[in-house]
C-alpha cells in the first residue's frame, strides 16, 4: 500500500466541512452555493429522514478535502408507496486523488436507509461510474437532447461567436444575429392563446391553491413514480431562488382553482457567460400538455423584456415535446444522457423498466437545485 493511500481517509461529511467543500468544487470550476442556501439543503429539507448522511469526503493527511459528493434526500410516490430517494451533487475529486472517486461513490450507493437512486445532472466524467454501480437511463424523456428558443440575438451571437473563436467576435455578433433572428422569424409559428376562460398568471410563491392541487395530482398519477410535489416541498426546493428572483412560477387557472403550472429558472452558463432560463417543471391535473403553450409563450416573452439570450427544455416527454414543436425551436445535443436511477428493491427494479411507471422532469434529483 502506497504512503498515500495510508493517509487518506472517505469519512461522512458534516457541515463544518462547508469552507473545505466550497474551495474544493471552486478549484475545479463549480460554484459553490453560499454556506446558507448549502445548509437548506437538509437543515429544511422536508423529505430528511432522522437518520441522514448529508455526503461524503476524501480527506488527506493534512485535513484537506480532496474528493466530495453530496447526498440530498427527496420523497418519491409510487402505487400507494412512498420512497426515500438519494441524489448526489456535486461530485468532484482532486486530480492526484482521481483513485478515490470509487470509494467515495460506493459510499453514495451502498447507503442503506433508501429506496431508490435518483441522479439528474450525470455529465461525462459520471456517466461510467453510474454504469459500473448499474444504474439505469430513465425510459422517457430526451435527456440528451435539448430543445431551446434564442431570445436575446444580439446576447447569443456575440456567445457563439466567441465560442466558435471567429475574430473580431462582437462585430461579427451583428451579422450573425441578423441571420439568427430571420432564420426564426420564418420558422416560427403562432402562439397558442389561453381561451376557453383559462386565466394564465405568474406567481413568486407556492400559495393554498397548491395544497389542493397536489392532492388531486398525486391520486391521478399513483401509477406512476412520481416525485412528491407538497407544497412544503415545492417552497422549500425553490426557496431561495424565489428570494432572489431567479426563478418564477407560470400557472394557468379556471374559477379560480389551478389547473397547471411550470417553473421556469435561471441556470446561466457561466464558462460562456450565456445568460439562460430553463423550464425545469412542469404539472397538469388533467393530463393536457397544450396547457404549457400559454405559460411558454410569457416565458419567452419575460426572456425578451430581460435580455435573457435563451430559453430551453431538457427531458421533455413526447407529449410535450409535440406541443414545444409548434413553436419552432431549435436543437442541441447534449454530451451525456443525464437521468440515471437504481432501485434497491429488485421488485421495484423490475416495475421501473416500464415507460409508463414514469413521469420523470428535471425537478426530480438536483437538476433544479
Amino acid at each position: 500500500m502506497s504512503k498515500l493511500q495510508n493517509t487518506v481517509q472517505v469519512r461522512e461529511a458534516v457541515f463544518t466541512d462547508y469552507p473545505r467543500i466550497a474551495a474544493l468544487e471552486a478549484r475545479y470550476g463549480l460554484r459553490p452555493k453560499p454556506y446558507e442556501e448549502w445548509i437548506h439543503l437538509w437543515a429544511e429539507n422536508p423529505a430528511l429522514p432522522p437518520v441522514w448522511s448529508i455526503g461524503w469526503v476524501v480527506e488527506n493527511a493534512s485535513q484537506e478535502i480532496v474528493g466530495y459528493v453530496g447526498n440530498v434526500p427527496s420523497t418519491f410516490e409510487f402505487q400507494g408507496q412512498t420512497l426515500t430517494a438519494a441524489s448526489g451533487r456535486a461530485l468532484v475529486v482532486d486530480e492526484q486523488y482521481r483513485s478515490y472517486a470509487f470509494p467515495l461513490f460506493s459510499r453514495f450507493f451502498n447507503q442503506s436507509n433508501v429506496d431508490l437512486i435518483v441522479n439528474t445532472t450525470v455529465n461525462v466524467n459520471a456517466v461510467k461510474l453510474h454504469e459500473l454501480f448499474h444504474c439505469e437511463r430513465v425510459p422517457v424523456g430526451a435527456w440528451d437532447r435539448a430543445v431551446f428558443w434564442i431570445t436575446d440575438y444580439r446576447g447569443f451571437a456575440a456567445k457563439l461567436a466567441a465560442t466558435k473563436k471567429l475574430p473580431l467576435p462582437n462585430l461579427l455578433s451583428y451579422p450573425l444575429q441578423a441571420a439568427l433572428a430571420t432564420k426564426d422569424k420564418l420558422r416560427r409559428k403562432p402562439l397558442t392563446p389561453t381561451g376557453n376562460g383559462l386565466e394564465a398568471a405568474v406567481a413568486t410563491v407556492f400559495d393554498q391553491r397548491f395544497d389542493a392541487f397536489w392532492e388531486e395530482l398525486r391520486k391521478k398519477h399513483a401509477n406512476s413514480l412520481f416525485a412528491s410535489r407538497s407544497r412544503a416541498s415545492l417552497n422549500w426546493h425553490f426557496k431561495f431562488s424565489l428570494d432572489h428572483k431567479r426563478a418564477w412560477v407560470a400557472t394557468v387557472s379556471q374559477n379560480g382553482n389551478l389547473l397547471a403550472y411550470a417553473v421556469f429558472l435561471r441556470q446561466d452558463n457561466h464558462e460562456l457567460g450565456l445568460k439562460r432560463v430553463r423550464l425545469v417543471d412542469f404539472r397538469t391535473l388533467n393530463d393536457n400538455p397544450k396547457l404549457l403553450a400559454p405559460m411558454l409563450s410569457a416565458a419567452l416573452r419575460r426572456c425578451r423584456e430581460q435580455k435573457v439570450a435563451m430559453l430551453e427544455v431538457i427531458g421533455a416527454s413526447p407529449e410535450m415535446q409535440r406541443v414545444l414543436a409548434g413553436f419552432a425551436p431549435n436543437h442541441r445535443d447534449l454530451p451525456a444522457w443525464l437521468y440515471f436511477y437504481k432501485a434497491k428493491d429488485k421488485q421495484l427494479a423490475e416495475r421501473l423498466k416500464d415507460p409508463d411507471a414514469w413521469d420523470p422532469s428535471p425537478f426530480d434529483g438536483d437538476g433544479a437545485l
